[in-house]
């Protein structure tokens, strides 16, 4: 018998979504999606995912008093003129934002004939310094760990091949290896929502049982439509790679007309995530890759979700 779980509400939607759309962007733009947020200096800015009527990305700065009503820059963020960012850098999307000391880096995907992870970096979301490409073909959803882990940079990655969730470290952001594999997608190890492929969202959280990480799974209907979740998990302090426990249930999915009807329906997915002080979370994230949202919840429910759902 499936195990039953109580109606308990892990996270909750932000009762005025979406909080970004098309019509907010000064540029044509059919979408505005799978954004990341951060705190700067006292205020919430967001580097935004906006997609053109011509299926390609550019990315742009929306900030905020409170994290909830948002305005946006006028300025795109400048991409690197070389042939080889011309190539690879044909699409690029999805930014994460991680801060590690004064410098916040946003790992985002270029897409050309295949996908591969790309770096940049900012210290005032006003000039953006190009790092360079991360991976090979074939890696998404690269995000990095807000400080080192046994004298290594380390961040979490997803090989297309596998569709699962990596740990890969490095010493200078540069030269990656010791990967080792955190999270298969599967109805074993994750559940029928994970069943197609998974892949890590925001920023892991510190807490003092473990790191929280965020991740997608997508489900498949009769072998033809994909549905995306967001789900937690808890890993060890010292060795992420170490899972503790997985969440059973999702603590998102798609059910709002805004989630379910869209250029991808059936899709909720998180780019980031802002832990207050007082311990709430907003979660950022895109529904149907259209729209960009806004959930709610506390590190204390993450945790409940990730150890006891």
């Amino acid at each position: 018998m499936a195990r039953v779980l109580s109606k308990k509400r892990i996270v909750r939607r932000y009762a005025k979504n979406p909080i970004i759309t098309n019509d907010m962007i000064p540029y044509s733009c059919r979408g505005v999606y799978n954004s990341s947020a951060v705190k700067y200096n006292g205020k919430y800015l967001m580097i935004l995912r906006c997609e053109g009527y011509n299926l390609l990305d550019y990315f742009m700065v929306a900030e905020s008093a409170d994290g909830y009503d948002w305005s946006v820059r006028r300025d795109i963020i400048p991409m690197p003129d070389t042939e080889e960012f011309r190539h690879f850098g044909h699409n690029y999307y999805d930014p994460r934002i991680t801060r590690i000391g004064d410098t916040y880096y946003i790992t985002f995907c270029c897409h050309a004939e295949e996908a591969r992870m790309a770096l940049m970096s900012t210290k005032n979301f006003e000039s953006f310094q190009w790092e360079g490409f991360l991976t090979g073909a074939g890696y998404r959803n690269t995000v990095l760990f807000p400080e080192k882990i046994n004298g290594l940079y380390t961040a979490l990655e997803r090989p297309n091949s596998v569709g699962s969730i990596w740990l890969t470290q490095s010493p200078d952001l540069v030269f990656w290896g010791k990967q080792k594999p955190v999270l298969w997608a599967g109805k074993h190890s994750v559940g029928v929502w994970g069943i197609k492929k998974i892949g890590p969202c925001g920023t892991p959280i510190r807490t003092k049982k473990g790191w929280l990480i965020i991740f997608h799974g997508v489900e498949t209907i009769c072998d033809y439509e994909y549905l995306y979740h967001t789900g937690v998990m808890l890993t060890d302090l010292k060795d992420p790679s170490r899972v503790i426990r997985v969440g059973t249930e999702p603590i998102l999915s798609p059910e709002m007309p805004y989630e379910l009807c869209g250029h991808a329906p059936n899709v909720v997915f998180s780019s980031s995530q802002i832990v207050e002080e007082d311990g709430s979370v907003k979660l950022y994230y895109g529904a149907s890759d259209r729209y960009q949202c806004l959930a709610e919840t506390t590190v204390d429910l993450l945790l409940e979700a990730a150890l006891e759902r």
